[in-house]
Protein backbone atom coordinates (compact mmCIF):
# COMPACT_ATOMS: atom_id res chain seq x y z
CA UNK A 1 0.00 0.00 0.00
CA UNK A 2 1.24 3.49 -0.82
CA UNK A 3 0.30 6.67 1.05
CA UNK A 4 1.73 9.71 -0.70
CA UNK A 5 5.49 9.10 -0.91
CA UNK A 6 5.50 6.37 1.75
CA UNK A 7 5.02 2.61 1.40
CA UNK A 8 3.02 1.33 4.37
CA UNK A 9 1.53 -1.82 5.83
CA UNK A 10 -2.03 -1.53 7.13
CA UNK A 11 -4.12 -3.82 9.32
CA UNK A 12 -7.59 -4.78 8.12
CA UNK A 13 -9.39 -3.30 11.14
CA UNK A 14 -12.06 -0.73 10.40
CA UNK A 15 -11.32 1.53 13.39
CA UNK A 16 -9.84 5.04 13.17
CA UNK A 17 -6.33 5.01 11.68
CA UNK A 18 -3.18 5.25 13.78
CA UNK A 19 0.02 6.19 11.97
CA UNK A 20 2.79 4.06 13.48
CA UNK A 21 6.41 5.15 12.88
CA UNK A 22 8.63 2.18 13.61
CA UNK A 23 12.10 2.15 15.12
CA UNK A 24 15.41 2.12 13.28
CA UNK A 25 15.57 -1.01 11.13
CA UNK A 26 18.62 -1.78 8.94
CA UNK A 27 16.58 -1.24 5.77
CA UNK A 28 13.91 1.28 4.84
CA UNK A 29 10.56 0.46 3.30
CA UNK A 30 8.16 -2.34 4.20
CA UNK A 31 9.08 -5.11 1.77
CA UNK A 32 11.81 -6.79 3.85
CA UNK A 33 10.86 -9.61 6.20
CA UNK A 34 12.27 -7.69 9.18
CA UNK A 35 9.92 -4.77 8.43
CA UNK A 36 6.90 -7.06 8.12
CA UNK A 37 7.70 -8.75 11.42
CA UNK A 38 8.13 -5.35 13.06
CA UNK A 39 4.79 -4.17 11.66
CA UNK A 40 2.99 -7.28 12.92
CA UNK A 41 4.49 -6.90 16.41
CA UNK A 42 3.73 -3.16 16.50
CA UNK A 43 0.08 -3.58 15.51
CA UNK A 44 -0.64 -6.32 18.06
CA UNK A 45 -1.42 -4.06 21.09
CA UNK A 46 -4.06 -2.16 19.08
CA UNK A 47 -5.58 -5.20 17.36
CA UNK A 48 -9.35 -5.09 17.17
CA UNK A 49 -9.69 -1.42 18.10
CA UNK A 50 -7.74 0.65 15.58
CA UNK A 51 -6.51 0.42 12.00
CA UNK A 52 -2.73 0.59 12.29
CA UNK A 53 -0.80 2.15 9.39
CA UNK A 54 2.84 1.11 9.82
CA UNK A 55 5.62 3.00 8.08
CA UNK A 56 9.38 2.48 8.05
CA UNK A 57 10.45 5.49 5.98
CA UNK A 58 10.92 5.01 2.24
CA UNK A 59 13.92 3.62 0.43
CA UNK A 60 16.15 5.73 -1.78
CA UNK A 61 16.57 8.57 0.72
CA UNK A 62 18.92 11.26 -0.64
CA UNK A 63 22.09 11.92 1.32
CA UNK A 64 21.70 14.98 3.52
CA UNK A 65 17.98 14.54 4.13
CA UNK A 66 16.79 16.02 7.42
CA UNK A 67 14.30 14.84 10.03
CA UNK A 68 12.09 17.78 9.02
CA UNK A 69 12.04 16.50 5.43
CA UNK A 70 11.27 12.97 6.60
CA UNK A 71 8.45 14.38 8.74
CA UNK A 72 7.06 16.29 5.75
CA UNK A 73 6.74 13.02 3.83
CA UNK A 74 4.77 11.56 6.74
CA UNK A 75 2.51 14.62 6.68
CA UNK A 76 1.79 13.86 3.02
CA UNK A 77 0.90 10.30 4.03
CA UNK A 78 -1.61 11.63 6.58
CA UNK A 79 -3.16 13.82 3.88
CA UNK A 80 -3.44 10.77 1.61
CA UNK A 81 -5.46 8.99 4.31
CA UNK A 82 -8.09 11.73 3.89
CA UNK A 83 -9.40 11.18 7.41
CA UNK A 84 -8.48 14.46 9.07
CA UNK A 85 -6.03 14.63 12.00
CA UNK A 86 -4.79 11.23 13.16
CA UNK A 87 -3.20 9.69 16.21
CA UNK A 88 0.52 9.01 15.79
CA UNK A 89 2.80 6.51 17.53
CA UNK A 90 6.56 6.95 17.18
CA UNK A 91 9.15 4.48 18.46
CA UNK A 92 12.84 5.31 18.97
CA UNK A 93 14.06 6.94 15.72
CA UNK A 94 10.46 6.89 14.51
CA UNK A 95 9.73 8.94 17.60
CA UNK A 96 12.17 11.64 16.50
CA UNK A 97 10.34 11.88 13.18
CA UNK A 98 6.97 11.84 14.99
CA UNK A 99 8.00 14.75 17.23
CA UNK A 100 9.02 16.83 14.23
CA UNK A 101 5.81 15.83 12.45
CA UNK A 102 3.66 16.93 15.39
CA UNK A 103 5.56 20.19 15.90
CA UNK A 104 5.40 21.17 12.23
CA UNK A 105 1.83 19.93 11.58
CA UNK A 106 -0.42 20.59 14.59
CA UNK A 107 -3.49 20.35 12.34
CA UNK A 108 -2.59 16.80 11.27
CA UNK A 109 -1.68 15.14 14.60
CA UNK A 110 -4.41 14.67 17.20
CA UNK A 111 -2.70 12.54 19.85
CA UNK A 112 0.94 11.47 20.05
CA UNK A 113 2.55 8.44 21.70
CA UNK A 114 6.34 8.47 22.01
CA UNK A 115 7.97 5.18 23.02
CA UNK A 116 11.68 4.88 23.81
CA UNK A 117 12.55 8.25 22.34
CA UNK A 118 13.41 11.76 23.43
CA UNK A 119 13.85 15.35 22.38
CA UNK A 120 17.33 14.61 21.01
CA UNK A 121 19.91 11.86 21.02
CA UNK A 122 21.94 11.40 24.19
CA UNK A 123 25.69 11.90 23.60
CA UNK A 124 26.49 8.18 23.91
CA UNK A 125 23.64 7.28 21.56
CA UNK A 126 24.80 9.87 19.05
CA UNK A 127 28.32 8.45 19.16
CA UNK A 128 27.09 4.88 18.63
CA UNK A 129 24.88 5.80 15.70
CA UNK A 130 27.61 7.92 14.16
CA UNK A 131 29.95 4.91 14.17
CA UNK A 132 27.29 2.80 12.46
CA UNK A 133 26.83 5.44 9.75
CA UNK A 134 30.60 5.78 9.40
CA UNK A 135 30.96 2.06 8.71
CA UNK A 136 28.13 2.17 6.17
CA UNK A 137 29.69 5.10 4.31
CA UNK A 138 33.01 3.23 4.30
CA UNK A 139 31.33 0.30 2.58
CA UNK A 140 31.60 -2.02 5.58
CA UNK A 141 28.04 -3.22 6.11
CA UNK A 142 29.10 -6.13 8.30
CA UNK A 143 30.87 -3.82 10.73
CA UNK A 144 27.93 -1.42 10.72
CA UNK A 145 25.46 -4.16 11.64
CA UNK A 146 27.81 -5.51 14.30
CA UNK A 147 28.14 -2.05 15.83
CA UNK A 148 24.38 -1.56 15.86
CA UNK A 149 23.67 -4.97 17.38
CA UNK A 150 26.34 -4.68 20.06
CA UNK A 151 25.22 -1.16 20.91
CA UNK A 152 21.73 -2.39 21.77
CA UNK A 153 22.91 -5.08 24.18
CA UNK A 154 26.37 -4.00 25.41
CA UNK A 155 27.41 -0.61 26.73
CA UNK A 156 30.61 0.49 24.98
CA UNK A 157 30.55 -2.51 22.63
CA UNK A 158 31.82 -0.69 19.52
CA UNK A 159 35.46 -1.88 19.89
CA UNK A 160 34.17 -5.46 19.68
CA UNK A 161 32.41 -4.83 16.38
CA UNK A 162 35.53 -5.69 14.38
CA UNK A 163 35.57 -9.14 16.00
CA UNK A 164 31.85 -9.79 15.51
CA UNK A 165 31.58 -8.30 12.01
CA UNK A 166 32.23 -11.61 10.16
CA UNK A 167 29.29 -13.16 11.99
CA UNK A 168 27.01 -10.55 10.41
CA UNK A 169 28.02 -11.47 6.85
CA UNK A 170 24.90 -13.55 6.03
CA UNK A 171 22.57 -10.86 7.37
CA UNK A 172 24.49 -8.09 5.61
CA UNK A 173 24.18 -10.03 2.35
CA UNK A 174 20.39 -10.36 2.79
CA UNK A 175 19.72 -6.70 3.61
CA UNK A 176 22.05 -5.34 0.92
CA UNK A 177 22.53 -1.59 0.59
CA UNK A 178 22.51 0.22 3.95
CA UNK A 179 22.76 3.78 2.66
CA UNK A 180 19.19 4.57 3.79
CA UNK A 181 20.21 3.54 7.31
CA UNK A 182 23.17 5.93 7.24
CA UNK A 183 21.03 8.76 5.87
CA UNK A 184 18.44 8.29 8.61
CA UNK A 185 21.09 8.20 11.32
CA UNK A 186 22.72 11.36 9.98
CA UNK A 187 19.32 13.07 9.88
CA UNK A 188 18.52 12.11 13.47
CA UNK A 189 21.91 13.41 14.60
CA UNK A 190 20.71 16.91 13.73
CA UNK A 191 17.29 16.61 15.37
CA UNK A 192 16.49 18.60 18.52
CA UNK A 193 12.92 19.28 19.58
CA UNK A 194 14.07 22.40 21.43
CA UNK A 195 15.09 23.89 18.07
CA UNK A 196 11.70 23.37 16.38
CA UNK A 197 9.85 26.55 15.47
CA UNK A 198 6.74 25.51 17.40
CA UNK A 199 6.01 23.41 20.45
CA UNK A 200 4.01 20.22 20.05
CA UNK A 201 0.32 20.95 20.59
CA UNK A 202 -0.97 17.36 20.44
CA UNK A 203 -1.91 15.56 23.65
CA UNK A 204 1.19 13.44 24.26
CA UNK A 205 2.17 10.29 26.14
CA UNK A 206 5.90 9.61 26.61
CA UNK A 207 6.85 6.06 27.62
CA UNK A 208 10.20 4.37 28.22
CA UNK A 209 11.91 1.77 30.36
CA UNK A 210 13.86 2.80 33.44
CA UNK A 211 16.86 0.88 32.06
CA UNK A 212 16.81 2.52 28.63
CA UNK A 213 20.49 3.41 28.09
CA UNK A 214 19.71 5.40 24.95
CA UNK A 215 17.20 7.75 26.60
CA UNK A 216 18.06 8.32 30.29
CA UNK A 217 15.69 9.86 32.81
CA UNK A 218 17.08 13.40 32.52
CA UNK A 219 16.53 13.46 28.76
CA UNK A 220 13.00 12.09 29.08
CA UNK A 221 12.12 14.69 31.70
CA UNK A 222 13.42 17.44 29.41
CA UNK A 223 11.27 16.02 26.62
CA UNK A 224 8.24 16.21 28.90
CA UNK A 225 9.04 19.84 29.72
CA UNK A 226 9.27 20.69 26.02
CA UNK A 227 5.81 19.24 25.26
CA UNK A 228 3.16 21.20 27.19
CA UNK A 229 0.78 18.97 29.15
CA UNK A 230 2.54 15.73 28.20
CA UNK A 231 2.55 12.69 30.48
CA UNK A 232 5.72 10.67 31.16
CA UNK A 233 5.49 7.00 32.16
CA UNK A 234 8.63 4.98 32.93
CA UNK A 235 8.36 1.22 33.29
CA UNK A 236 10.66 -0.40 35.89
CA UNK A 237 13.41 -2.83 34.93
CA UNK A 238 12.83 -2.49 31.20
CA UNK A 239 15.43 -1.66 28.57
CA UNK A 240 15.06 0.19 25.27
CA UNK A 241 13.69 -2.86 23.43
CA UNK A 242 12.06 -4.85 26.20
CA UNK A 243 9.62 -2.09 27.16
CA UNK A 244 7.78 -2.66 23.88
CA UNK A 245 6.44 -6.01 25.09
CA UNK A 246 5.35 -4.76 28.52
CA UNK A 247 1.63 -5.41 29.08
CA UNK A 248 1.35 -2.26 31.22
CA UNK A 249 2.72 -0.10 28.42
CA UNK A 250 0.33 -1.65 25.92
CA UNK A 251 -2.63 -1.12 28.26
CA UNK A 252 -1.56 2.48 28.90
CA UNK A 253 -1.27 3.13 25.15
CA UNK A 254 -4.68 1.60 24.44
CA UNK A 255 -6.28 3.66 27.16
CA UNK A 256 -4.58 6.84 25.96
CA UNK A 257 -5.72 6.28 22.37
CA UNK A 258 -9.33 5.69 23.35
Amino acid sequence: MQLGPLPVLATSNSGPPVLYLGGLLPVAGVDAAVARRSAEFSARPLAGMRRVIYTNRRSGLPTGMTIAELAAEHAEAIDALDSGPVDVVGVSTGGSIAQQLAADNPERVRRLVLIGTGCRLAPKTRHLQAKVAEHVRAGNGQRALASAALGVFVSGGEPLSRVFAPLMAPFAHRVGDLSDLATTIEAEDGFDLASCDRAIAATTLIAAGTRDRFYPRELLEETQQLIPGSVLRRFPRHSHLRVMSDARLNATMRGFLT
